[in-house]
């Protein structure tokens, strides 16, 4: 009788062990399956819910995380759309002030046209009036102008065409159309250039970025100061760096200077709109690439980097000063 009454506890006791093994098997599988779902979730991959309508823990939480997913998606969704709507209103605004802005300008010119034939001691304060209403209509164009880049270019409208391949002509181009800026203010460029740089890209464009980069290096540099641009390459990037020793900006604004109309805290009388480096980040990533800020003392460096073929060569010559 004893004996029988200890089997059946020993039994007992080794079913319950079986029991509790293959229930602690299941919650682990259940539990990995629950983590599967999770991490396709933060990847925006669609769930397929394998324990619908099961009233098990398993399948409420499982029926739940479908839920928070198509939650997501909706507030996504809707999210994009808003953002589409933003940018199209900010294009079609844009496009509204082109032709006023171009009725400004031809309207400007010949009444300054007018002025200049008359009594200058009468029509000097006029002519100062106008130079006004000049520098507020280039104002307007330069900001109209940016407004429908940043929208075609957020929308996928603007292509990148990586027709030129020569990153030195691109280069040399925008330093022409820098060179009056910088000599208003006597700023010297010291040039470092190698024989030969090659990188697939769009002229036009990455000239334009390398143009707002070389702009904001000019405007924040004291008179009379100078700024160091170089193009040099490693195993995977052709690289395009501009330092300057001006104005420079506070720790933590690496990567805020790149927001759209953000400008930096140190920043007080300088002209601008807070959109040159932002359309600049913009197209360099469209070619493959990037641009990054860096803090120096003083100054600050911008360098582009792009992608280059394994078997492109550069041969790099001395340094030059031009000013």
């Amino acid at each position: 009788m004893i004996g029988t009454a200890a089997a059946f506890v020993i039994g007992l006791c080794i079913g319950g062990a079986v029991v509790h093994r293959i229930q602690r098997k299941q919650r682990m599988q259940e539990l990995k399956e629950i983590e599967r779902i999770s991490e396709n979730i933060m990847n925006g991959k669609p769930l397929q819910a394998s324990a619908s309508g099961e009233e098990t823990l398993y399948g409420r939480i499982e029926h739940q995380l479908v839920r928070v997913q198509e939650m997501l998606r909706g507030r996504t969704e809707e999210a994009e759309k808003s953002r589409d709507e933003i940018q199209k209103l900010i294009s079609e605004i844009a496009h509204q002030m082109r032709t006023p802005l171009a009725n400004m300008k031809t309207y400007t010119g010949l009444l300054r046209e007018r002025l200049e034939s008359g009594d200058e001691t009468k029509t000097q304060p006029l002519l100062v009036y106008t130079a006004a209403l000049e520098e507020s209509g280039k104002k307007l164009h330069f900001l109209t102008e940016s407004f429908i880049k940043m929208s075609r270019l957020e929308q996928g409208i603007i292509q990148i065409r990586k027709e030129e391949t020569d990153l030195l002509r691109t280069v040399k181009n925008v330093l022409g159309q820098i060179q009056s800026q910088a000599e208003e203010k006597q700023i010297c460029f010291h040039i470092t250039f190698p024989e030969k740089a090659t990188s697939p890209h769009d002229g036009n464009w990455l000239g334009e970025a390398v143009c707002n980069i070389l702009d904001n290096a000019v405007k924040y540099s004291a008179p009379g100061g100078r700024i160091e641009l170089s193009v040099c390459k490693n195993e995977m990037f052709a690289k395009i760096r501009v330092r300057d020793f001006g104005l420079g900006i506070d720790p933590g604004e690496e990567n805020r200077i790149f927001r759209r109309f953000y400008r930096g805290k140190r920043v007080t009388t300088q002209a601008g709109f807070g959109i040159g480096l932002y359309l600049a980040r913009e197209i360099v990533s469209l070619h493959g690439g990037f641009l990054l800020a860096k803090r120096m003392e003083p100054g600050l460096l911008m360098e582009i980097s792009l992608p280059v073929q394994m078997d492109e060569s550069f041969d790099v010559k001395k340094d030059t000063g031009l000013s």
